[in-house]
Parts: C-alpha cells; structure tokens; sequence
C-alpha cells in the first residue's frame, strides 16, 4: 500500500509538472502575440528584444531553468534598482492581505451563517439570511464601489487608500466590506447545502439514533464533512476573489498587483508580464497540489473510489 502511495504521488507531481509547463508555454506565445503592439511602441523594449518569437522563448526558457526573473527595459524602473522578483512582491503584498483578509472572513461568517441556515432549513432564520445574502450579493460591486466613495465624506471614512502605518488597515475596511458581499453568499450557498445533505444522510440519522449530542454530532459527523467541501473549492474561489479584487484596487486607490499589471502592459514590458503569469501559475499549482494531497489525506471516499479504480484497471490486465 505504501509503494502505490508512493507512486501515485510521483505520478500526480509529474503531471502538474507537465501541465504546468504546457500552460506557461502556451501563454508565453499568447502574450507576446497580445503584447506586440504595445512591445512597439515602449523603444526600449523593442530594441533590446528579438523580434523572433522563438528566440524569445529560448531566452524565457532559460531564465525559468536559471531562476533569473529577467531584464527591466523602462528606464524609470530600472533606475530603482530592483529585480522584477523585488518589484513583483513590493506590490503583491497588499493584493495578498487584501485578500486573505476578505477570504478569512468571508469563510468565517459565509459557514457559520451556512450551518445556521441548514439546521433551520425553511423556517423563519433561514429566509431572512438567504434574503440578506442574496440582495448584497446581486449588486453589482462597482454600484456598491461608486455608493462606498460617494458617502465616504459624510460618514467620515477614508474613501482611498492611505500610506500610512497607522491608517493603512483602516483605509482598507470598507474595500474589504463591499468585497465580502458576494465571497459570504458563495460559502453561505455551498456550506448550506453540504450541511442540509449531511443532516438527511443515513449516517447521521444512524448517529443520531446512538444518542449523540448535537454538539458531539457537529464535531464528529457534520464538521468533517464540511472541511472536505469547503477544500474542494477553496483554489478555485481564491482565484475568482482575486480576479475581482483588482477592480476594487483600482477605484480605490490600494497599491497592489493592479498598478504592477496595468504598469507593465502599458509599457510592453515583455519580461515582467510573463514572469507575473508564470510565477502566479506556479503558486496556483503548488497550492492546488498540496490542497489535492490534504484531501486525499483527510477524504476516505475518495481514496476508496482510486482504490477501486486500481482494481479493476489490474482486473483488465490480467
């Protein structure tokens, strides 16, 4: 048993070593393709590059097996003296609290609202939640944007990002709260609806039937199960709060990866745009492959289904 773990855990590296290069490979020729007009017009960029896609790709593939993120052309940024790496996480950090902020919360109160709402299923808590959630969630987040910076004089709250130490946290409060509308419905909706499933399930009424407590029900039945639906979409859901964050790091002004990506495309500047992608679909697959192994770990069903694949693929062999 210990051998096939092992290699069915060389085998699924090797897989998302394979795709993943595949997707760095494709998308290195798709930018530079999107990318050529702006290349054209930034002179510095265009005239320290080959015009031969090709050879861009050996000079990008070389980087990557070198681990050098590449050469700065805009004569403002390379005058500051940092690698696109430095640049890169200068940026990114802010995007990341951001959203790991809005994530936590939003994962919090959008499963403990979830939870309420399944074991009060059709009854009065239930229709004012699932009310509540759905109209904030329906808004659009520029109306809710454009509502937030227009009372901000009124109310008294920042309206932009501040730089400041002291500020910075508070001036980031009400972005977070307009983005946690629609993050709580999606963990609101899926929790729900796992926990509804789990509570009409033979085993819990099994385990119900024992004498369980519902405390001790919650802890050994329901919550697990919970853990496991959650991972399931806990990538994928990352990935839509951070596409969508960058609009909100725009309107109101948070320093992050919106400024570093609308910079580098204005600029045509070929080495940071395919460093970005690359270097955030390596992330992505690092955190979807450990995130595979946690359930594979914590899911018995779904170790039961592979086991039961392997069998019957050995029954055909033979």
């Amino acid at each position: 048993m210990k051998k096939s773990n092992g290699i069915d855990f060389i085998k699924k590296l090797a897989i998302y070593i394979v795709l993943l290069f595949l997707i760095i490979s494709i998308t290195f020729f798709a930018i530079n393709f999107l990318v050529e007009p702006q290349i054209k017009k930034n002179i510095a960029v265009y005239e320290n590059i080959s015009p031969n896609y090709w050879n861009r790709y050996t000079e990008f593939l070389s980087n990557l097996f070198t681990f050098k993120s590449g050469k700065i052309y805009s004569q403002e940024l390379a005058s500051a003296n940092m690698s696109i790496l430095q640049i890169y996480f200068y940026q990114f950090k802010w995007t990341l609290l951001f959203t790991i902020l809005i994530f936590t919360f939003s994962l919090i109160i959008g499963n403990l609202l979830g939870v309420w709402s399944a074991y009060k299923f059709e009854k009065t808590p239930d229709f004012i939640i699932n009310l509540i959630i759905g109209l904030l969630s329906v808004i659009p987040l520029i109306i809710i944007a454009i509502i937030a910076l227009s009372s901000s004089l009124f109310l008294g709250y920042p309206s932009q990002f501040i730089f400041n130490p002291g500020l910075s946290f508070i001036s980031l409060l009400v972005p977070i709260f307009i983005m946690m509308f629609g993050c709580i419905s999606l963990f609101h909706a899926r929790s729900r609806k796992a926990v509804r499933e789990i509570l009409k399930s033979e085993y819990y009424l099994f385990a119900t039937s024992l004498g369980f407590s519902k405390i001790k029900l919650f802890n050994k039945v329901i919550l697990k199960q919970l853990v496991i639906n959650q991972l399931q979409i806990i990538v994928p859901y990352y990935l839509l709060l951070f596409t969508t964050s960058l609009a909100i790091e725009r309107i109101f002004s948070i320093p992050g990866q919106s400024v570093f990506i609308s910079y580098i495309f204005s600029k045509g500047e070929i080495n940071m745009i395919t460093f970005y992608f690359t270097f955030s679909f390596f992330v992505i697959m690092i955190f979807k492959y450990i995130n595979d192994i946690i359930l594979d770990k914590i899911n018995p069903q779904q170790i039961s289904l592979r086991q039961k694949l392997i069998i019957k693929k050995a029954r055909v062999v033979r």
